[in-house]
């Protein structure tokens, strides 16, 4: 008689990802959550939908992951019982980048999925701020090469 397996339950934890961009909070979906890795991965790489053109027709590609690095706003990333948040002007990549490693110690992210997180984050550190998003979505359809820019659309509004 064979014996039957059990399929191992992904792991859980609680997680709170948002932000406020423009005069909308972020997206409540991963707003205290209890998820799998494979749910966080997807909603930081999922299309956030807050980047129009001047037509106002939306330009896909702008993941929820950029906007939690380059906001004016504020926001909080929590994992379990670690915590990051962000007042006006603050919003760091640092944050996303120690939110997404600690999870991905603790196993819940593939080494795949880390490491294309990363390469997002480091994307999005080229792009600098979230008013400069949709300019980066029209460089990329364009297949124009983006201009690094040195100085933080932040830091000039302050």
């Amino acid at each position: 008689m064979k014996a039957h397996r059990r399929k191992k339950e992904p792991k859980r934890a609680t997680v709170s990802i948002w932000c406020k961009i423009y005069t909308n909070n972020f997206s409540e979906e991963m707003d205290n959550k209890t998820a799998t890795g494979q749910e966080i991965f997807d909603f930081l790489m999922k299309d956030s939908g807050n980047c129009f053109d001047d037509h106002e027709r939306l330009i896909p590609g702008d993941c929820n992951l950029w906007y939690l690095g380059c906001n004016e706003k504020f926001g909080e990333l929590r994992y379990n019982n670690k915590v990051w948040r962000w007042g006006f002007g603050e919003s760091s990549f640092y944050n996303v980048e120690m939110f997404v490693t600690w999870i991905y110690m603790d196993g819940m992210f593939t080494q795949k999925q880390y490491q294309t997180l990363i390469e997002k984050i480091e994307e999005g550190k080229r792009i600098g701020d979230m008013y400069r998003i949709k300019d980066y979505l029209l460089c990329q359809r364009k297949g124009k090469p983006w201009p690094m820019l040195n100085d933080d659309l932040r830091e000039a509004k302050g």
